[in-house]
């Protein structure tokens, strides 16, 4: 079940018609624009900021971070599957 209109078609395409239409001026259009892309041009500088690599111990600590904690899950399911086995 769609939603209609309660107007005639061509009613509301005379209603329609006899809207003002209202243009930014060129100046107006033209701030605007300089405006957006400042904005663009702002966020492209930090987007790029974030992707440079990181310097020092925070290009591996990651990593090795994860690993860490790898090791550590894979362990304590080694340890647990032992001990059931064990326990048989």
């Amino acid at each position: 079940m769609g939603m209609g209109t309660w107007e005639p078609e061509d009613a509301v395409d005379e209603g329609l018609s006899a809207l003002r239409v209202h243009d930014a001026s060129p100046e107006r259009v033209e701030r605007i624009r300089a405006r957006c892309l400042e904005v663009l041009a702002s966020r492209r500088e930090k987007a790029e900021w974030r992707s440079r690599p990181l310097a020092g111990w925070t290009s591996w600590a990651e990593p090795a971070l994860a690993f860490s904690l790898g090791a550590l899950y894979l362990a304590e399911a080694i340890t647990r599957a032992l001990a059931v086995y064990a326990g048989r």
